[in-house]
């Protein structure tokens, strides 16, 4: 079998040098340009940064491809025939367009080559360079020597061309906050109690009178104005180095504002030079620290849990010589610890990938949103798990997708939507070619229907005192109103909600952690799931377990003092009242 120790976090760290290198080189030249009086030398620093990163990435071919989406992309809020809604479905429909030709395209098809002696006889190429090249790439040679176009910084750069994913919510953010602003779309109510990260995401950028090092604000022309929806911001966002190749995602609003002024709750530049600045570096300092430990906790986990380096990427296909796979080779407890190893793992491993970007972010005075804003073992409902998970992902679904399909009051519709493009947004090669991938959207947005079901149902019920006259909301109702009596039946109605609640986060483990495995997916359930008592004993057990787990999670929380103001918007994820839920 193909057994390999090899993931995105082992990806990640191989290119961590170099990685480095380009991030400390980009924060001296930021330092260097914010040491300066004029903006405008700051926004050109970012600019050229924006297009190197872009080239090196994808090379000069795809560059060029990235710009010619990108105009394609800005034209469409400044089309007055179009509506707003209307306008918003044609960029929507444009970068999944635009998605799906790069995965078809220029994404990495595997083909096996006789004579080949790297990779088990496999090489990879994309579908422009068997265009242009034909049957040569057949050759028992690497493809920069038998095709031409396949030289470096040609059609490709240093990144694969799944990195275009993060370049196409940059495009839906920027078209769409353009949009919002030039047909001037309300701001939604109670924005003033959020935080201010938050804030600068949701409110329009407001054009201001142009200045330079030699005169103020007061003694400009007014006519000459900066106009923030412009190209020049446009590449500053779309190739900003920190937050390009993994995110955390952040919207072309937020991004702008803080660029023109930092949030320096928990961000700092090089200026200005005061207290609260003083105070805003030692925090990225702290931040930083935090994750080196993360980073050699990791290395101890690899080193003494082998699960995560054989199970994550092992196959168990029809090709393989073996007649068993692994998977029916450990026992069904064996296999849950496994499994449960492998999400600790992921949570960890994506944990500081995503902290690394946002570090160099915070380093450079741009604040974004935390991933992973709690341990994965203390959230039990589909709702919450996606919270705190991918929360930039998910607070841009929230804002670009859910809300305007009609958000909680249309959620059959808006959730499905959200997760069937997650679901989109996570494949490589092109729409259907994993299905594994849909099945787990389809799961996750029943999960999280059936949780917001039961969580709007009670909450009304605890608002008002009134149920449904029928159906399962109803029958809820009752339930709830036993647990709370004082009749002997109401041992029964705690015993039916511990096990509900015991019975979420095994649905949601069993959900989501095979979605690792892929292809594997079905054959992981068919060893776990089949195995006669021993399966619906773990089960049980597991049922049990996170019951118990769930009644000291919420103790744990009622005792929570509420957060201090300069880690709300740390936590800005929790605080919707409405949300899509979903993340990658």
């Amino acid at each position: 079998m193909d057994v390999r120790a090899e993931d995105s976090y082992s990806t990640w760290k191989r290119t961590l040098p170099s990685m480095s290198a380009l991030m400390l080189l980009f924060l001296i030249c930021a330092w260097c340009s914010e040491l300066g009086s004029s903006k405008a030398g700051r926004l050109r620093m970012h600019v050229f940064f924006g297009v190197l990163v872009i080239f090196i990435s994808f090379g000069l071919l795809g560059t060029v491809i990235v710009a010619v989406m990108g105009l394609i992309i800005m034209a469409v809020p400044r089309v007055p025939a179009l509506s707003s809604n209307v306008a918003l479905a044609v960029i929507w429909v444009l970068t999944v367009v635009f998605m799906e030709l790069v995965s078809l395209f220029l994404g990495q098809h595997d083909h096996e080559v006789p004579g080949w002696n790297y990779n088990q006889g496999i090489k990879s190429w994309c579908l422009l360079e068997y265009i242009v090249c034909g049957d040569a790439l057949y050759k028992n040679q690497p493809n920069s020597q038998v095709c031409s176009i396949s030289k470096y910084f040609l059609i490709s750069g240093l990144a694969p061309w799944f990195v275009f994913r993060f370049v196409a919510l940059k495009f839906i953010s920027l078209a769409s906050d353009t949009l919002w602003s030039l047909r001037g779309k309300e701001i939604r109510d109670g924005l003033e109690s959020k935080s201010e990260l938050v804030q600068r995401t949701e409110r329009h950028l407001v054009q201001i009178p142009e200045t330079n090092d030699e005169e103020t604000a007061e003694g400009s022309d007014p006519s000459v104005t900066v106009d923030f929806y412009s190209w020049k911001y446009y590449l500053a966002y779309l190739g900003y180095p920190p937050l390009f190749f993994a995110g955390p995602i952040l919207s072309y609003n937020a991004f702008v504002s803080q660029l023109e002024k930092p949030i320096l709750s928990y961000s700092a530049g090089m200026a200005p030079d005061n207290e609260q600045a003083k105070r805003a570096r030692h925090g990225v300092i702290y931040y930083g620290i935090r994750v080196l430990i993360l980073m050699v906790v990791i290395e101890v986990f690899s080193v003494y849990w082998w699960y995560s380096q054989k199970l994550n990427m092992i196959t168990c296909t029809s090709k393989d010589p073996y007649p068993r796979c692994l998977f029916d080779d450990l026992s069904v407890w064996e296999l849950y610890i496994g499994m449960h190893v492998v999400l600790h793992f992921t949570w960890l491993s994506l944990m500081i990938i995503w902290r690394f970007g946002r570090l160099v972010a915070l380093a450079d005075g741009i604040d974004s949103f935390e991933n992973m804003l709690g341990c994965v073992s203390f959230n039990y409902t589909f709702t919450e798990f996606w919270r705190i998970w991918h929360a930039s992902m998910n607070e841009f679904m929230l804002r670009y997708l859910y809300l305007p399909l009609g958000g909680k009051n249309r959620a059959w519709l808006a959730v499905p939507v959200v997760f069937l493009f997650v679901g989109f947004w996570h494949e490589r090669t092109g729409f259907g070619t994993q299905p594994a991938w849909y099945a787990w959207a389809f799961l996750n947005a029943l999960g999280v229907i059936i949780n917001k079901f039961l969580e709007d149902t009670l909450a009304r019920y605890r608002k008002s005192g009134r149920c449904a006259a029928s159906g399962p909301a109803r029958w809820l109702v009752e339930l709830e109103k036993s647990r709370l009596s004082d009749q002997p039946r109401r041992w029964a109605a705690e015993a039916a909600f511990f096990l509900g609640r015991g019975l979420g986060p095994v649905a949601l483990i069993l959900v989501n952690v095979p979605a690792i495995y892929l292809s594997n997916s079905l054959q992981f359930y068919h060893s776990m799931l089949m195995r006669g008592w021993h399966s619906a004993a773990l089960l049980v057990t597991l049922v049990v377990t996170f019951g118990c787990n769930a009644q000291v999670v919420d103790a744990l929380r009622a005792e929570k003092p509420p957060p201090p103001p300069h880690a709300q918007s740390l936590q800005s994820m929790g605080s919707y009242d409405e949300s899509p839920s979903a993340g990658g």
